[in-house]
């Protein structure tokens, strides 16, 4: 009992299908006990292993009931009656329970051979005459039991499915178990066979007709039947063959690829002959022009029209569409629903197919479906497919073709899907092996794509190849190659050679350029210089008028100037130039600005630094909205940035870390050192104003990494890093670092290295830590300074940090009243400036100076303001510190975490019970008593007792 590749026989195991076993056993016992004929249909789509699974049944079947199986074939469909000649005299060995005699099948050929051959011209008493005389051979057979399986009767002739017919109207009063085995869709004459049972009735009582019908097996089943292959493997040939056993069995021996169709994406993949040669039975009778139609689908495999069918198998359409239905009927393809295409019925048989073609006639088809495609307009995905398959065939005359195609499919997905298009240009690249022109084209869009990707470094050295075999032309192409270099070492780090190669094209540039080139190279320009903390004063004046080009360049170039101009604290130029640039940015689409993030990054962080707070936002959370939707690391880094800086000028600290850490992610896997370290200085710094209990260390850490990438303090990497270190320092209590460090990337004593915008808050950060070791004096003179830089700078938060820092002043003298007006003015400057982490700091000191005033009700609503801020902000630090006294310098001296500690170990809980209460270890604890004793001047627990006691007496 065979059937090729329905009974799946290549494999070893049968698996599944543990419950239809069970149906046909309990049908088997209900024949025998009711001594009269039943019908089991089986069905399933081809391949579904229904052969197989009758084999099975009949292997556990009752071992006294025997039983006999008919195959049906295809050349065999002019013999009447062939099923049932099968079942009873082609050789089937004895079975037992049979009497001795004429057997069964001896009578039954001999009755056979006196009907006449077509029962279609026979009067309808006679076929009556002739079945019911198959009917009593039948009964004859079954009169001890059997089982009688007709297998594949989509095959039958006329005369055996009448027959059947006759055997369902006229039951056969014997006990005959009759199991109908096909596939439903490929009868080619209607048989009145019930509905399927419902799944729930499954387990119900056996009827006197039932019908099993077989679905693919489950992705663990499938593990089962292949025990040796990896999960991985297993996972793609179940993906490719949705569990029909049969199409498994049938698969190459080599790894299946992984891809969405493994018959595409391995060309070299093969069935095996006997699979093909099994699957090759259902066309191989087809007439000329329905298999030229056939193998015309198995070329296109895509869901495919009638008139793309007729273009491939050079037929008339109306020809094809006639065709296509009728191959549907024979359900070799099937009509995909809502659509007028059809598709094949299985990939599977789809590579049987295409595997059965001659190469010759595939190059050709393969030929003609593209030219079909490029006509019709279809999509990038499926022009490529047939380009790269034209590719690998040896045939020269559709290479230019092909590298048109795939060039422009790789431009048209490039924002979707990255990595095919690569794919796509390195094997037009491949392809255009002598030609020069063609080459450089392709090559850039490869370099920039790649780029765009995220792997600076291989799209650098693409460029370094081909940049310099431009020609200089009115274009202005070359121009555009060296701005994309000039980025690509920008973002790598390399802010020299960035801004010195820009400016050799810049003054090399052709007369009758277009602007676009000039642009894009006086934007490099700006952005290195800034970057490397030298911002160009007399940037190209290419805005006196509007020359035409792109309006994102011209946008991305005003946003750098603007950045220039608020780094050099020209606050009036910066916002004209910046104005300008959101206009034209607001007013593009998306499309036109996706492909300019660092305009958008410009844009944002120079709104950051004019204290616009809201428009910074909406810019940088339009960037990321298109960068991600593109897939474009080499802007998503600088975009996570700058955002982080919106959230943590914002107060929130939460959302500052995570975009900080997700920039540092993306930085190190686009190989951006610099950006790096921005990432690890701006994470640091957020951590450390959080105050959890580890966030001391982990902000110093963190701190410490981003200065060990940018060593050069006149980068701005550098700086940030360094002053991000001097803030972990401060909070973590090393006030002499923190200065230390400010000097040194602020270059002088006024800090002329730093940015002029932000001075303001730096010498608040020297006054902290001047207060912090005890020097008012000095802290005085740093407050002084930032009341100067914020008089000449004018933004409200700038302002701000100096009437805290002020305040702060006068609070450590000890001139509480003096220092309310201050700490008030600064707490609403810092709400005008959008600074919700520092109004919640300075309400928290104005909360200390009106309770040291005695003015409890200021203080009650300062310190009540201040905690809901803070807990907006997810800090620690405003409940330390409004937990500190107003004492002498010894308690400034003290970070507020170690304020907290020195009141705990005052109650008299043990190092062991402090570290449980603040979840550190007992050792840390007891570091943290060794620095309160050295600043306190203490040398017990006692005398810190009564250190703290007093203290605390003072502030009440």
């Amino acid at each position: 009992m065979e059937s090729g590749l329905e009974s799946a026989s290549t494999s070893p195991r049968f698996v599944g299908r543990q419950p239809q076993l069970a149906h046909i056993r309990r049908a088997q016992a209900a024949v025998l006990n009711r001594g009269w004929q039943m019908v089991c249909e089986v069905v399933g789509e081809p391949g579904i292993g229904k052969t197989r699974f009758v084999h099975e049944a009949l292997q556990r079947s009752v071992p006294a009931v025997p039983w006999a199986v008919g195959t049906c074939s295809p050349d065999e469909r002019g013999v009447p009656f062939h099923v049932f000649r099968h079942a009873f005299t082609a050789g089937q060995a004895p079975r037992c329970g049979l009497r001795a005699g004429r057997s069964p099948g001896q009578t039954w050929a001999e009755s056979a051979a006196e009907v006449p051959p077509a029962p279609a011209r026979a009067s309808d008493v006679r076929r009556f005459r002739t079945y019911q005389l198959a009917r009593r051979l039948i009964g004859l057979a079954a009169r001890d039991g059997l089982v009688l399986v007709l297998d594949d009767l989509h095959w039958a002739d006329a005369s055996s499915t009448g027959l059947i017919a006759h055997l369902l109207r006229y039951p056969v009063p014997a006990p005959l178990l009759l199991v109908l085995v096909h596939r439903p869709r490929q009868m080619a004459t209607p048989m009145p066979f019930g509905p399927p049972d419902p799944d729930e009735h499954a387990d119900a009582a056996t009827t006197s007709h039932d019908r099993i019908e077989l679905r693919p097996l489950s992705l663990a089943e499938v593990a089962l039947l292949h025990p040796c292959v990896s999960q991985a493997e297993v996972r793609a040939r179940y993906d490719l063959t949705g569990g029909n056993p049969g199409y498994l069995a049938a698969l190459p021996v080599d790894p299946v690829s992984t891809g969405a169709d493994p018959t595409r994406a391995a060309p070299g993949a093969r069935l095996s002959d006997a699979a093909v040669a099994e699957l090759r039975r259902e066309w191989t009778d087809l007439p000329s022009v329905d298999l030229a139609c056939l193998r015309a689908g198995a070329i296109v495999d895509a869901p495919f029209a009638a008139d793309l069918l007729a273009e491939v198998a050079q037929v008339p359409a109306a020809l094809a569409a006639e065709v296509g239905w009728r191959l549907a009927r024979l359900d070799l393809i099937r009509r995909v629903p809502g659509t007028g295409r059809f598709a094949f019925r299985h990939p599977v048989l789809r590579l049987a197919v295409a595997q059965d073609t001659d190469p010759a006639w595939q190059a050709e088809a393969c030929g003609r479906a593209l030219s079909a495609l490029v006509e019709l307009g279809a999509p990038p995905a499926d022009r490529a497919r047939y380009a790269e398959r034209l590719l690998a065939l040896p045939n020269g005359r559709w290479v230019e073709g092909c590298v048109t195609v795939l060039y422009r499919a790789a431009q048209e997905v490039r924002c979707e899907t990255p990595d095919l298009a690569i794919r796509w240009l390195r094997l037009a690249l491949r392809a255009t092996a002598g030609r020069t022109q063609r080459r450089h084209e392709v090559s850039l869009v490869l370099a920039q794509i790649i780029g765009e990707a995220g792997d600076l470094a291989e799209s650098r050295a693409l460029l370094q190849e081909i940049v310099p075999l431009f020609p200089a032309d009115s274009l202005g192409r070359r121009a555009q190659a060296v701005a994309l270099l000039a980025r690509v070492e920008r973002l790598l780090g390399n802010y020299a050679e960035a801004v010195a190669i820009s400016r050799r094209e810049l003054a090399a540039l052709p007369a009758g350029a277009g602007p676009t080139g000039g642009y894009r190279l006086a934007t490099e320009i700006g952005a290195a210089g800034i970057l490397a903390g030298r911002p160009v004063a007399g940037l190209p004046d290419m805005l006196g008028a509007d020359l035409g080009g792109s309006g994102a360049d011209r946008a991305g170039l005003l946003a750098v100037r603007s950045l220039a101009a608020v780094h050099d604290g020209a606050l009036d130029d910066a916002r004209a130039l910046l104005d300008a640039g959101a206009r034209i940015v607001d007013s593009l689409p998306d499309g036109d600005v996706r492909d300019h993030p660092d305009c958008l990054t410009a844009l944002g962080l120079t709104e950051l630094y004019l204290e616009r707070q809201a428009d910074a936002r909406r810019h940088l959370d339009r960037g990321l909205t298109l960068v991600r939707a593109s897939h474009r690391d080499d802007g998503l880094c600088q975009l996570l940035l700058g955002r982080s800086q919106v959230a943590y000028h914002g107060g929130q600290l939460t959302v500052a870390i995570g975009l900080a850490t997700e920039a540092g992610i993306v930085a190190r896997r686009i190989g951006s050192h610099h950006l790096l370290g921005f990432a690890l200085a701006f994470e640091a710094e957020a951590t450390a104003w959080r105050g959890g209990l580890r966030d001391d260390d982990r902000a110093v850490a963190l701190a410490r990494s981003a200065a060990g990438i940018a060593t050069d303090l006149a980068t701005w990497c550098g700086r940030t890093a360094a002053t991000a270190l001097a803030t972990a320092a401060l909070l973590s209590g090393d006030p002499a670092t923190c200065a230390d460090l400010v000097r040194s990337a602020g270059g002088d004593s006024r800090l002329s290295r730093l940015q002029s915008t932000l001075r303001p808050r730096w010498f608040e950060l020297l006054c902290a830590a001047a207060l912090a070791a005890g020097d008012v004096a000095d802290a005085e003179r740093q407050a002084r300074l930032a009341q100067a830089e914020a008089n000449q700078v004018g933004l409200p938060g700038q302002r701000g940090f100096a009437e805290s820092a002020y305040g702060e002043v006068l609070l450590a003298r000890g001139e509480a009243s003096a220092a309310l007006p201050h700490l008030e003015t600064a707490a609403d400057l810092f709400r005008s400036g959008g600074m919700v982490l520092r109004r919640s700091l300075a309400l928290a000191s104005l909360a200390r100076a009106a309770e040291a005033a005695d003015q409890t009700g200021l203080a009650a609503r300062a310190r009540r303001r201040a905690l809901e801020l803070a807990g907006w902000c997810g800090t620690e630090r405003v409940g330390l510190r409004l937990a500190r006294p107003v004492g002498p310098r010894e308690v400034a001296a003290l970070t507020d975490r170690e304020w907290h500690i020195a009141r705990l170990a005052a109650t008299g809980a043990t190092s062991r019970l402090i570290g449980r209460q603040l979840n550190i270890s007992p050792r840390t604890v007891e570091a943290h008593l060794t620095r309160i004793y050295r600043k306190a001047g203490v040398a017990s627990r006692s005398a810190l007792v009564a250190w703290v006691a007093r203290l605390d007496g003072t502030d009440r």
